[in-house]
């Protein structure tokens, strides 16, 4: 590694660490610096003093190339802890060193492992003949690809832990979160690194300052999204500061009913939907002449609930961006009975269905009697399935009992279709 490489290589990975994409309530990508990590380890290497077998044994065979990997990873670590130390918070400096650790790492280990020729893709890098160019290109590409997935995975996990959903589901929400500029990262970096063969310590900047520009225009674009999601969630509250829901109710059951969904086989890509419809299918309480008490729409006839629905339907109707809800929360006011007849309620619809009345319930009973009030209504008025994932998502959780199941499965079995 010359001088030049690791002090320009040094000042974009400042650059990079500071130079961050925002998300409120997510972490702060920074693919910049990502992506100069993996150039760095790909290019470049630590100088290894050469030592014979006799002398060091044939461990230091094994062992010597990983140790070229030192000087890239001290670089991307030192100049993480120098942002993460001064733009703060403290909280998130082991966050953001693992990020940038792993990357180097995962990356250093992939180029480095020896191929059956003997060579490693790191040695390819610099001397492929011109006929396997694109090949190896390719090869570095994937490491590459595998290092900056690397941090989504840990946090997918950690997050899958904390929050008991399946980690496969989690890291999906990751990859559709943060893939594309993942692979920016990682196609920028391998570029990067086959640049600095040829033109030096400036293909740092030529090369990395096109995906600099681009990042302003995601942040703007997570910030509209992020802005049209407080519009929801304030639009949702509407109905808790009108008094005529209990306190936090749509958000609890947007909580339950997203689990349920993907418990029941809602696609991934259409949960983001189910929230949303949980969060707005009472805003048409709004429109009632007489309010229902504490808002619980189990204790009112199948007419007003089905009127409530269909006047929030209404109003999502006259939005651009959550027209196209509006059937969903409409049918969230048909009993199960009258769905099996028409044969084109969603799911997401039957979902929230159920995950609204079992709230209504918990205001005056304990899960387990709550879950018993659902089934005695079905499958007239819920889903059996629908009830059936309910129970299984709130053992998994703890809230229920491994016998409370047990019993509430028995129960659904005597009514009827297997829960």
């Amino acid at each position: 590694m010359t001088l030049a490489v690791a002090l320009v290589a040094f000042v974009t990975l400042l650059l990079g660490e500071a130079w961050r994409v925002p998300e409120p309530g997510l972490s702060r990508e920074a693919p910049l610096a990502q992506a100069t990590i993996v150039a760095l380890v790909i290019s470049t290497s630590w100088p290894v003093p050469a030592r014979q077998p006799e002398a060091g044994g044939q461990g230091w065979l094994v062992l010597g190339p990983y140790v070229g990997l030192v000087g890239p990873l001290l670089l991307a670590v030192l100049a993480t802890l120098v942002v993460a130390l001064v733009r703060g918070p403290l909280r998130s400096v082991p966050g953001e060193l693992l990020r940038s650790a792993l990357t180097a790492l995962v990356t250093g280990v992939l180029v480095r492992v020896p191929l059956p020729t003997g060579r490693t893709l790191h040695d390819y890098a610099s001397s492929a003949p011109g006929a396997q160019r694109g090949f190896v290109a390719l090869l570095l590409l994937l490491a590459a690809a595998a290092a900056v997935a690397a941090p989504l995975l840990v946090r997918a996990l950690a997050r899958a832990r904390l929050d008991q959903e399946p980690f496969w589901s989690v890291t999906g929400a990751e990859l559709r979160r943060h893939g594309l500029l993942a692979a920016a990262a990682a196609t920028t970096g391998v570029v990067t690194a086959l640049a600095v063969q040829v033109l030096g310590p400036v293909s740092f900047v030529l090369v990395l300052v096109p995906l600099m520009v681009l990042l302003p225009a995601v942040g703007r674009q997570r910030q509209i999204r992020a802005a049209q999601r407080q519009t929801i969630f304030a639009l949702a509250r509407l109905t808790d500061q009108a008094g005529l829901t209990s306190s936090g109710h749509a958000a609890r059951v947007a909580r339950l009913a997203v689990p349920v969904a993907r418990e029941v086989g809602v696609e991934d890509a259409d949960l983001a939907d189910v929230e949303t419809a949980a969060l707005l299918h009472d805003v048409g309480q709004v429109g009632l002449r007489r309010p229902i008490p504490d808002g619980a729409t189990t204790e009112v006839s199948a007419v007003d609930q089905r009127r409530v629905a269909t006047a929030g339907a209404a109003i999502l109707a006259r939005t651009a961006e959550l027209s196209r809800l509006a059937p969903t929360v409409a049918d969230v006011g048909i009993p199960h009975h009258r769905a099996v007849v028409r044969g084109d309620v969603p799911l997401a619809s039957r979902v929230v269905r159920v995950a609204s009345a079992y709230d209504d319930h918990l205001a005056s009973a304990r899960p387990v009697d709550a879950v018993v009030r659902l089934l005695r209504s079905t499958p007239h008025e819920y889903d059996p399935a629908v009830v059936g994932a309910l129970v299984r998502h709130l053992e998994r959780r703890g809230t229920l009992s491994t016998g409370e199941a047990a019993a509430l499965r028995a129960l659904a079995a005597a009514r009827g279709p297997a829960a």
